[in-house]
């Protein structure tokens, strides 16, 4: 490193990250416990959960603050220096949004953060609602829905957590190279799944089908413990472990990527993303945590997964309304950010630039940086890689083949195909028995 200009300026800013400690875990600490979900079923869902946070608020202080006093040392300006100092600074916006636990502050900031239902897309007037909604009316349209599933997208088969667990294990264990993942069972566990870098906890008391596990795998462990590992691994910069709040956007839709890519993001997961912006929307306008549950399931979710999604929106913020935690929002325009960046630079065949927003936690913004500092050997490129940039040869073709698709309007290929298209919604709507049973 030492032909390199920014060498000292990372060791400095790892070593002070190192000493100060990035011993938030956001996602863990605003986590509703288990019993608040009991007591709400055993007052049969009529009554608001009682939540409180506690939090050491001096330790807190105390931490942001410190990430403040490093990003001002930084002198200089270009890429690198600009990436040093947002990646310190949303450290000390993750200590931040703690401290408003519980109270409308902690969605103002929660909206500055991560943005909001009602948020618009850079360079456009698409909010995260109309995408979200846009989605809902397409999958209607093609006839999912999901209070009525159709009997050829049933799932006859299903895996209890221990089964689920162990699959994961075994897949874990024969990836190359191979990464290191603990998989633990907790019957004490608040939600579905809670993936970390090393480690997967699953609820006891759930089940999962072969798709759900499909896409699990593609969203938790070959999208957010992969860069968070590669993260770790930089032996100059191991501070890209986590990258904080502001990286979310761009690691939530890497990992919704993985699971449209590897063919694994059901109609079901879709719409229950989309919802999931509806429910964020809502819990701005003043919804309830009554309010959300009730909605979801009056749309058919079961009542344990409508728990699980309302609960969701509302840890951190308020459960009587007007407050919600809107990271939720941002996972779908995460994935259109992240599948157009991905279109751009696989077309012009810059894979070794692409690899590095997987070289740890960072935002599709911090590119610049990064490939600066790898071309000057202060980064090293990711030990891991997912399947689909394994897969770099059959990624050509397809971003080559969807940019000229991208291009085309549908309108003259659906007034070809009417005649068809119409017969096919007859058919849909007659509701025949399936062909194999017929």
């Amino acid at each position: 490193m030492g032909s390199s200009p920014h060498a000292e300026l990372v060791e400095r800013i790892s070593a002070a990250v190192t000493a100060i400690g990035r011993r938030t875990k956001l996602l863990s600490d605003i986590a509703w416990p288990r019993s608040v979900e009991d007591q709400f079923f055993a007052d049969r869902c009529e009554k608001l959960p009682d939540v409180t946070y506690e939090f050491d608020h001096d330790a807190l202080e105390a931490r942001a603050a410190e990430f403040d006093k490093v990003a001002a040392t930084i002198d200089g300006e270009g890429h690198v220096h600009d990436f040093l100092r947002h990646t310190l600074t949303s450290f000390a916006d993750a200590n931040r949004l703690l401290l408003a636990a519980g109270t409308v502050e902690f969605y103002k900031r929660s909206r500055e953060l991560y943005g909001g239902a009602r948020t618009r897309f850079v360079g456009t007037n698409m909010r995260n609602l109309d995408l979200a909604e846009h989605l809902l009316e397409r999958l209607r349209v093609h006839g999912y829905d999901s209070e009525h599933p159709r009997d050829d997208e049933e799932e006859p088969e299903s895996w209890n957590a221990e089964e689920f667990a162990s699959w994961l294990r075994d897949r874990a264990n024969a990836r190359r190279p191979k990464m290191k993942i603990e998989v633990t069972v907790d019957p004490a566990l608040s939600a579905k799944v809670i993936a970390g870098r090393e480690r997967v906890r699953v609820r006891a008391d759930t089940t999962f089908s072969a798709w759900e596990a499909e896409g699990l795998w593609a969203h938790e462990i070959e999208t957010h413990a992969l860069t968070a590992q590669n993260g770790a691994l930089q032996r100059y910069a191991p501070f890209l472990a986590g990258g904080g709040p502001r990286t979310t956007r761009t690691q939530e839709g890497l990992a919704v990527f993985a699971e449209l890519e590897a063919r694994r993001l059901s109609p079901a997961r879709m719409q229950r993303l989309a919802t999931r912006v509806r429910l964020v929307a809502a819990a701005e306008d003043g919804a309830t945590f009554i309010d959300l549950y009730r909605m979801l399931v009056e749309h058919g979710s079961n009542p344990r997964d409508a728990y699980l999604d309302a609960q969701r929106v509302c840890r951190g913020g308020k459960v009587t309304g007007g407050a919600p935690f809107t990271k939720d929002a941002c996972y779908l325009a995460g994935m259109v950010e992240v599948y157009t960046f991905l279109s751009t630079f696989a077309r012009g065949g810059h894979r070794d630039e692409l690899a590095m927003l997987l070289a740890g936690r960072c935002a599709i913004d911090d590119l610049d940086a990064l490939v600066v500092l790898r071309r000057e050997g202060v980064l090293d490129p990711p030990r891991f890689v997912p399947s689909w940039f394994a897969n770099w040869r059959g990624l050509l073709p397809y971003f080559a083949f969807t940019s000229f698709f991208n291009g085309l309007s549908l309108d003259a290929v659906e007034s070809r195909f009417a005649p068809l298209i119409a017969l096919a919604a007859e058919q849909t709507h007659s509701d025949p028995p399936p062909m194999d049973r017929a």
